[in-house]
């Protein structure tokens, strides 16, 4: 070996020596190999034995994991337990970040997390993508865990990466026992990244129970996400009837809109939720409001890829302009079913009384939308005799 080469091998173990972190077990049948195997495999006895040959006890794999990572990971309590009388460091983290509490935070046993929680892990190590083993348990974990990390002071308020914290997770999942205990333990519930997000959850899922803890903890009733959705859309677009009556009930209305205009009549319409549009209109949502773009909750039923057709009936019987034209091109709700071919749409238009003879701004007919793209069928219901303008073109 060269000097140069020497010196570069003795600069590196000097570093990692400083750094607290150990060298890495490359030689497979190494010592420090088989260190992490017989942890991975909670072999106990040979765990002890090799320690006790001098084998050190937080030697890496190559995915940085040492001996009690490789423990957790693999649910080997007694081989935890084994390393932590060792003195393993509680809180070296692998190549992602992960720490022995946190591999084992998301385990349904709760032992080995129990152990390393009272060896004095750090409770809020996180990872590349933020997350700690607070969250790790309460997302894949057992609620013995979570209730323990809490109670041992874990932060309640982290949040991941992408915004999900303890208690949006919690309200998602409709744990009103977790909900309350992270309440208990002061969680930020009047914060709209926090409890906004976790009101949202509740209310997309239809978690009754879990929306009225939160509201009652004062959650923050017009929370609206990045993508302008409320609760109350959120809630009428899975067809949640009785959390949309909470939350208007709670103070929200009908008729607010995020910035591009939609309300939640419009996107329960749009997912075809008869039963929570006609909650929002006897409770006085306005059946004809636009959105940014002119279109009305009925053309949103028109245009949807959902079965809406029930939703359509219940429009018409409150009201809706069934023949209101919107755009540059002055399209009606029939017009945009029939030419993006939605036949169970123009079927219920029809019935409603939609007229098939209205012209758009470029002077067609609905008829003429479906024929342009081929929706024969539905061009012959709107009136088109189809063979005919096919032998015309032919003789063309």
């Amino acid at each position: 070996m060269s000097r140069w080469t020497r010196n570069g091998v003795v600069s590196a173990l000097v570093s990692l020596a400083l750094s607290g972190i150990a060298p890495m077990a490359h030689a497979k049948g190494s010592p420090g190999d088989e260190l992490l195997k017989a942890a991975k495999k909670g072999d106990v006895q040979n765990v002890k034995a090799l320690i006790a040959q001098g084998v050190d006890v937080n030697v890496r794999n190559k995915d940085g994991r040492t001996p009690l990572i490789e423990a957790a990971r693999a649910e080997k309590g007694p081989a935890v337990r084994a390393l932590i009388e060792a003195r393993a460091d509680l809180d070296v983290q692998d190549e992602e970040g992960n720490t022995a509490l946190q591999e084992a935070a998301k385990k349904d046993d709760p032992q080995p997390a129990l152990d390393l929680i009272r060896a004095g892990a750090d409770l809020n190590i996180r990872d590349s993508d933020g997350w700690t083993a607070l969250l790790e348990s309460v997302k894949h974990g057992s609620p013995a865990t979570t209730s323990e990390l809490i109670r041992q002071g874990a932060d309640v308020n982290v949040q991941t990466r992408d915004g999900r914290s303890a208690l949006s997770m919690g309200a998602e999942r409709g744990s009103v026992a977790l909900v309350g205990e992270l309440i208990a333990a002061r969680v930020a519930v009047e914060d709209p990244a926090i409890g906004g997000r976790a009101l949202m959850a509740a209310a997309a899922e239809g978690h009754d129970d879990v929306l009225m803890r939160l509201l009652d903890a004062g959650a923050p009733l017009n929370y609206v996400d990045p993508g302008g959705i409320t609760p109350l859309m959120a809630a009428a677009a899975k067809g949640n009837d009785y959390t949309v009556r909470t939350l208007m009930r709670a103070g929200l209305h009908p008729n607010a809109a995020s910035d591009e205009g939609h309300t939640a009549l419009m996107r329960g319409s749009q997912n075809g939720q008869a039963r929570v549009v006609e909650t929002l209109l006897m409770a006085g949502a306005t059946v004809d409001l636009v959105d940014r773009n002119g279109w009305t909750a009925l053309m949103h039923a028109a245009m949807s890829t959902s079965y809406s057709n029930d939703v359509i009936a219940v429009l018409a019987r409150y009201g809706a302009g069934l023949d209101r034209q919107v755009g540059w091109n002055r399209k009606t709700a029939l017009m945009m079913a029939a030419e993006n071919g939605r036949e169970g749409a123009v079927d219920a238009l029809l019935r409603a009384g939609a007229g098939r003879d209205v012209r758009s701004g470029e002077g067609k007919t609905a008829g003429e939308y479906a024929l342009a793209k081929k929706h024969n069928k539905i061009a012959e219901k709107l009136g088109i005799a189809v063979k005919d303008v096919q032998e015309k073109a032919v003789k063309k």
